[in-house]
């Protein structure tokens, strides 16, 4: 059986940590593959959509939306996370106005990002499916079982509130 630690040693994930303001502590965990960190590193670069919705860049969306995370503070349902399909072992999305992030919950509170693309880019070409079953086949790849692989998709299934 394969554990999280197996997957960080094996270098499958990398954990991702911020600086946390002193009243903040880290509440939950965040991890990502490679090849979301090397997309990550784009887009920290000073990459942009063609057509940026949000007020802010990318870069500090990805930065807002991973500091609240991180930090536990309390996600909006749809708006800021979902499940892709209702079905076990789902794939989830965390959002932004310009970037969606595609991963799964290992355990609650414990995200992968696997996948970032933009918004308009996913919309405009229907890639919800397509990243569905690429992070199902990451996983049988990297051989996670259901036990790191939580089965709700409900909020509280992935998220303490």
């Amino acid at each position: 059986m394969t554990t999280i630690s197996d997957l960080v040693n094996s270098g499958a994930i990398i954990r991702i940590e911020l600086d946390l303001a002193p009243r903040d502590q880290p509440l939950r965990l965040l991890y990502a593959t490679p090849q979301f960190v090397e997309w990550l590193r784009h887009v920290l670069d000073g990459a942009e959509p063609p057509h940026r919705i949000g007020h802010m860049s990318a870069a500090e969306q990805i930065d807002d939306l991973f500091y609240s995370f991180l930090s536990g503070a309390q996600l909006i349902f749809t708006r800021q996370f979902r499940a892709i399909r209702a079905e076990d072992n789902a794939v989830w999305e965390l959002k932004t106005p310009d970037v969606r992030i595609f991963g799964w919950f290992m355990a609650k509170d414990c995200f992968v990002a696997a996948f970032g693309n933009w918004t308009d880019t996913i919309k405009d070409h229907d890639l919800y499916r397509g990243y569905r079953i690429a992070i199902r086949r990451l996983r049988r790849e990297l051989g996670i079982d259901a036990t790191l692989c939580v089965k709700g998709v409900a909020p509280d299934d992935v998220v303490s509130v």
